[in-house]
């Protein structure tokens, strides 16, 4: 697992210790999401959700389905993965633009999440978690194939097209209200950096989402 800015082994440990619980709660949830395809909804061009970014809260629409690199294994039917990148994208130069997915790691997080398990339209329902099942405290098995996690997103700015997926996780209540007080990357940058703040990543996916920065909220 790739963790930027975080101290490596030791966050992947304080990961494990933490990510463990919702991880296995997922497992519960995630037979009954699946769908074929592996999206939570066949494509809608008209599908929005809110995102945060430069200090906004902004409304996307996304205009296509998911792209999860297939030459990169993955157990999950969605064939989307974390803990590496993917080795290309859907068209030339995708990585232009990047979507941090906020997934809290705590119970009742206040505000909630902008996508409920396995939800968030023209997204996988589900993901292979096993690269990094050594920092999860789980076996390579039981997490290949888990429902897609509750999350919020941060943009790295006010862009369109294919966005590259990173994965955020954020330990406490404290650190999430933070995050959605500031609404930035700038935010989330400055408290990844901050070893006792409890976010920790970003962590690699082969994961593209395809969605355009229509307006503010």
């Amino acid at each position: 697992m790739v963790l930027k800015n975080t101290g490596g082994r030791r966050r992947a440990g304080l990961i494990g210790s933490l990510v463990i619980g919702a991880v296995v709660a997922s497992l519960s949830i995630a037979t009954a999401a699946f769908a074929a395809g592996g999206s939570a909804v066949q494509p809608v061009s008209s599908a929005r959700t809110p995102a945060w970014t430069n200090g906004e809260t902004v409304t996307v629409q996304y205009a296509q389905n998911f792209f999860c690199d297939t030459s990169v294994a993955s157990s999950a039917s969605s064939a989307c993965e974390v803990g590496t990148a993917a080795n290309h994208g859907p068209v030339a130069n995708a990585d232009r633009s990047t979507l941090y997915v906020l997934v809290p790691l705590f119970s009742n997080p206040v505000p909630a999440p902008m996508c409920a398990v396995a939800s968030c339209p023209n997204h996988p329902l589900n993901i292979d978690l096993s690269r990094i099942a050594g920092a999860l405290g789980a076996s390579p098995n039981a997490v290949a194939d888990v429902a897609l996690p509750a999350h919020s997103h941060i943009l790295d700015g006010p862009a369109g097209g294919w966005w590259d997926v990173k994965v955020v996780a954020v330990t406490n209540q404290v650190a999430w209200a933070k995050l959605a007080a500031g609404k930035s990357e700038a935010v989330m940058n400055s408290l990844i950096a901050d070893p006792s703040s409890g976010v920790l990543g970003p962590i690699p996916t082969n994961l593209y989402l395809f969605f355009n920065v229509i307006g503010q909220r």
